[in-house]
């Protein structure tokens, strides 16, 4: 995940910046992450690009909570995990930019890098307390109704409506994979997040490989489409934006 989805779980009604992100690495409130360079057109550099373990996403939580001790653990196993990941990057010639929302298919060797990040995440939330109140639903997008959108959860029958800035924010729209989180404060209400989910089913597009890949901890599998339901979604997105209907073809 990228360092907005950290800022936002520290402090969901402000805007991220990188200065706010500064001071939560300075107060060892997250980890440091993973920087890479970013490639602009004919092979020249556009920036740069900082990604970081999902943990900080709990770390962010607790400490903004007041429970430093618990929210040190996580962000010390999300600087462990980020160690690893930049050694397998080395290993597998792999650059952070293929690991988020690629514009071109990934290749085997990230999918492998994402497989392997996938059960190391699941291995140290089992040795991690879990967060109080608050629970990660993954699911998908799944229409637009006017300023809300419909969010159906992958397992179960859950279904929750989202506005649609908070999509918007998130850099997504109607037909992606999504992560819906909810975290229940004391006075009742509830703080809602959305981030993007991981098809994995893309895969399948990559080179073939014998390795059975694994969905990351608590991300979204994109749920097969029957014609019918396309269809009927091409017709609700007749005035659509085209970022929302490039997910359909």
């Amino acid at each position: 995940m990228e360092w907005q989805d950290v800022l936002s779980a520290y402090t969901p009604t402000d805007p991220p910046t990188e200065a706010r992100l500064r001071t939560l690495r300075r107060n060892a409130i997250v980890s440091e992450g993973i920087q890479g360079l970013l490639k602009a057109r004919a092979g020249r550099f556009g920036g740069k690009l900082s990604l970081f373990c999902e943990l900080n996403l709990d770390a962010a939580v607790l400490s903004r909570r007041g429970m430093a001790d618990l929210a040190g653990q996580y962000r010390s196993a999300a600087t462990d995990l980020e160690e690893n990941l930049q050694k397998l990057l080395v290993k597998h010639s792999v650059q952070i930019t293929e690991l988020v929302r690629p514009t071109e298919p990934r290749r085997r060797e990230a999918w492998q890098v994402l497989a392997w990040f996938s059960e190391a995440v699941t291995a140290a939330r089992e040795h991690l307390t879990p967060v109080p109140d608050e629970d990660a639903v993954p699911g998908i997008l799944e229409a637009r109704m006017g300023q809300w959108v419909r969010f159906v959860a992958s397992t179960g029958t859950g279904r929750y409506d989202v506005p649609w800035q908070m999509v918007r924010s998130a850099d997504l729209s109607v037909g992606d994979p999504a992560v819906l989180f909810r975290e229940l404060l004391p006075n009742g209400n509830a703080v809602l997040r959305l981030q993007a989910g991981l098809d994995m089913s893309q895969a399948e597009q990559s080179d073939e490989t014998d390795e059975v890949l694994h969905p990351l901890e608590a991300r979204a599998l994109r749920r097969p489409q029957s014609p019918a339901a396309r269809k009927a979604l091409l017709a609700a997105l007749e005035d659509e934006e085209p970022l929302a209907r490039r997910v359909l073809g």
